[in-house]
Order: C-alpha cells, then structure tokens, then sequence
C-alpha cells in the first residue's frame, strides 16, 4: 500500500480528532479538563515546571481515553456480540484511563493546592 502524501496523513489525523470529539463522550469530558487547566495556568501564573506537570498529565489522560476509543472499536468490530475475554480486554483499556486520571488528579492537588489553600 502506498503511503498518502504528508498532508493527507495530518487530514486523517484531524479527522480521527473530529471524530473522537463528535463521538466520545469521556474524549469531550477530557477536553473540558484541558480548558479548566488552561484558564488556571493563566489565572494562578503557574511557573514552568508546573505547567509542563499540568499539561503532561491532561493530555496523558487524553491520550489514554484515544487509545482506550481505538481499542473498544476494534473488540466491537471484531467481536460485536457479548464475549467475557473481549469485556476483559475493554475493562483493562479503561483501567489505564483510570491510572492515568488519578496521576492526573494527585498532580493537580500537589500543584494547584498551595494556589488554593
């Protein structure tokens, strides 16, 4: 299979993010957290360390949730009837989006907290 030109890879790339955006409700919850976190690195003036810890861990948590999505769509497609080995698959992809978001949470506390008490 020949590989698309460059532009045409960051089309699908784009149209995966649309999608993800349309379709996911957990992707859209994500990204409300990105925005939250954006307002309160400008509105607390966090230092460097602190917004690459913020930012790391939000999109660490988005990523996960894409992986999680791309995961859960090949198990329907592969198997679109109730399997308990497929279910386990599904709750070991959604177990590391959990991971990911408490990571993400206690980052947060250590940062936000002295902004906030």
């Amino acid at each position: 299979m020949k590989k698309p030109p460059l532009h045409k890879s960051f089309c699908y790339t784009f149209k995966g993010l649309f999608w993800l955006l349309k379709n996911e409700r957990n992707f859209q919850i994500h990204c409300l957290g990105l925005l939250v976190n954006l307002i309160l690195i400008f509105y607390f003036k966090l230092q460097t360390w602190e917004i690459i810890a913020v930012l790391s861990v939000t999109f660490g948590v988005m990523i996960a949730e894409a992986l999680n999505t791309c995961i859960e769509q090949i198990c329907d497609f592969i198997e679109p009837n109730f399997d308990k080995r497929i279910g386990v698959i599904k709750d070991i992809a959604g177990a590391a989006v959990l991971i990911a978001s408490i990571l993400a949470v206690v980052v947060g506390i250590l940062v936000y907290g002295k902004y906030l008490f």
